[in-house]
């Protein structure tokens, strides 16, 4: 049986005063009872999505600046890592080692060798991300463990250049200390 909105079933309870249902089942006041509400309304996510794009559009360039001086730091590290090396073997072997690019390109990787030719460390390639724009054809150390030409720097830079991230310059000083600095070769 559908009921229409004028009759009153035969099982509702008769209104009673201060009752907030009347007959007919509806608020008499206008209103529901005060009920917890659950979840998030349509504003108030897409308030939340605008925020999150808003921070994501102004951390987005900052987080590629920090790969890129991060991969610059983590090659200049190796390249100093593998002259440290050359050094210390060069004072051990009481040889000339050299720390020379492979292939030509030091992009492509170096290698560390003695006079002999005898491998001693071999470092693969730099990543297509990275440029040397200034390096030496080779670094030499002595018995004595100091370089053959008085020092060398080598110049690590993004190969994109489209970030403001300083170079990278490893520099051998005069004593054969390698080490390195955030900034253009000088």
């Amino acid at each position: 049986m559908i009921a229409s909105p004028d009759v009153v079933p035969s099982f509702a309870a008769p209104c009673r005063p201060g009752s907030a249902v009347g007959a007919r089942g509806r608020y008499a006041r206008g209103r529901a009872p005060s009920v917890t509400q659950r979840g998030i309304a349509r504003v108030e996510l897409a308030f939340v999505l605008i925020a999150l794009a808003a921070l994501a559009a102004v951390s987005v360039p900052s987080f590629g600046n920090l790969v890129v001086a991060e991969r610059l730091r983590s090659a200049g590290a190796d390249l100093v890592a593998s002259l440290e090396l050359a050094r210390s073997e060069a004072i051990r072997r009481s040889d000339v080692v050299t720390v020379r690019p492979i292939a030509d390109r030091w992009t492509g990787g170096w290698v560390v060798a003695t006079a002999r030719g005898d491998s001693i460390d071999r470092r693969s390639a730099l990543g297509g991300r990275v440029a040397v724009p200034r390096a030496p054809d080779s670094i030499a150390f002595g018995p004595d463990g100091l370089p053959g030409v008085g020092g060398a720097r080598i110049q690590l830079a993004d190969a994109d250049r489209t970030t403001g991230v300083a170079s990278r310059c490893v520099i051998v000083d005069p004593t054969g200390r390698p080490r390195i600095e955030a900034k253009t070769c000088e």
